[in-house]
C-alpha cells in the first residue's frame, strides 16, 4: 500500500510538472516574436539616413539590402540536411520499441535484448549525422547548441542499448545519467521559452518537445534507480514521446518549403 502511494505522489508531482510547463507556454509563449520584431525595429531604425539626391547611394544600399534579405539555401535541402527526417525517424522506432515493452512489464510479449539492439543501432546511426552537421554548422550559430543536445541522447541510446542487449547490470548508474539529461534538456527548453527564433517567431513547438523530454527522462531515471515501480507510466511517456517529439517533427521537416509548420 506503502509503494503504491508513493507511485501515485510520482506520478501527480510529473503531472503537476507538465500543467505548469503548459501554462508557462501559454503566457509567454508569445515573448520571442514580440523581441525579434523589436530587434527588426531596431536594425531599421539604425540604418543610415539616404540621400534622395544621390542615385549611387541609393543603389549603393539597395545592393547592401539585397544581399541581406536573400533568402539562403534552407539546410534541410542540403546534402546533410536531408538526413534530418531519417534521424528522427530512427529515433521514434528506439523510442516507440522501449515505450512497447515498458508497456508490458512481464515481457510476455517483449524481448529486452531486442528492443536493446533496436536502441543500440540507432544511436551509434545518429552520430555520422551529427559530426556532418558540425562540420558544415547546418544551423548556423544554434549548431553546436543542438547538436549537444541531441549528442546526449545519441549517447544514452548507446548506453541504455548495450545494456538491455548485454543485460548488464547497471540501471542505477544509467539512471542517474537519465536524471541529469532531464534536467539538462531543462535548461534548453527554457532557452526556447525566451529566445527568439532566427526567422522571427518563437521556439513554442521546441519548448514543450524539450519539456516532454525533461518528464520522461526523469521518470526513467527514477524507474531505473528503483524509485518509480508503475512501468505502465514509463512505457505511456515514452510512446507518446516517440510520436510527438520524434514522429512529427520528422513529417514536418519532410514537407516542402513553407509548410513545416514550427519548423
Amino acid at each position: 500500500m506503502e509503494k503504491k502511494s508513493r507511485n501515485n505522489y510520482v506520478f501527480y508531482v510529473f503531472l503537476a510538472v507538465s500543467i505548469v510547463i503548459a501554462i508557462i507556454a501559454e503566457v509567454f509563449g508569445f515573448k520571442g516574436s514580440a523581441l525579434a520584431a523589436a530587434n527588426i525595429a531596431h536594425a531599421k531604425a539604425a540604418m543610415p539616413p539616404v540621400p534622395s539626391s544621390s542615385g549611387t547611394a541609393i543603389a549603393h544600399q539597395l545592393s547592401i539590402i539585397a544581399k541581406e534579405v536573400k533568402p539562403a539555401k534552407p539546410f534541410f535541402v542540403s546534402t546533410v540536411g536531408k538526413w534530418i527526417a531519417p534521424i528522427m525517424y530512427l529515433g521514434a522506432f528506439a523510442l516507440l520499441a522501449n515505450g512497447v515493452m515498458h508497456l508490458d512489464p512481464k515481457r510476455e510479449k517483449a524481448n529486452e535484448v531486442g528492443v536493446g539492439i533496436i536502441t543500440l543501432i540507432v544511436g551509434i546511426m545518429w552520430w555520422p549525422f551529427l559530426i556532418a552537421m558540425s562540420v558544415v554548422q547546418g544551423l548556423g550559430p544554434l549548431t553546436n547548441f543542438v547538436v549537444g543536445l541531441a549528442g546526449m541522447y545519441a549517447f544514452f541510446f548507446i548506453a541504455l542499448g548495450t545494456t538491455q542487449a548485454l543485460k548488464i547490470p547497471s540501471k542505477k548508474q544509467l539512471g542517474a545519467v537519465a536524471i541529469l539529461i532531464g534536467w539538462l534538456t531543462g535548461v534548453y527548453a527554457y532557452f526556447f521559452l525566451t529566445a527568439p527564433a532566427p526567422g522571427g517567431g518563437t521556439w513554442v513547438y521546441h519548448f514543450t518537445i524539450a519539456g516532454v523530454w525533461f518528464i520522461a527522462m526523469n521518470l526513467a531515471g527514477l524507474f531505473m534507480m528503483g524509485a518509480l515501480k508503475n512501468e505502465k507510466l514509463l512505457g505511456w511517456v515514452v510512446t507518446f514521446a516517440a510520436l510527438y517529439t520524434f514522429a512529427i517533427p520528422a513529417v514536418l521537416w519532410s514537407m516542402p518549403p513553407g509548410k513545416q509548420g514550427p519548423f
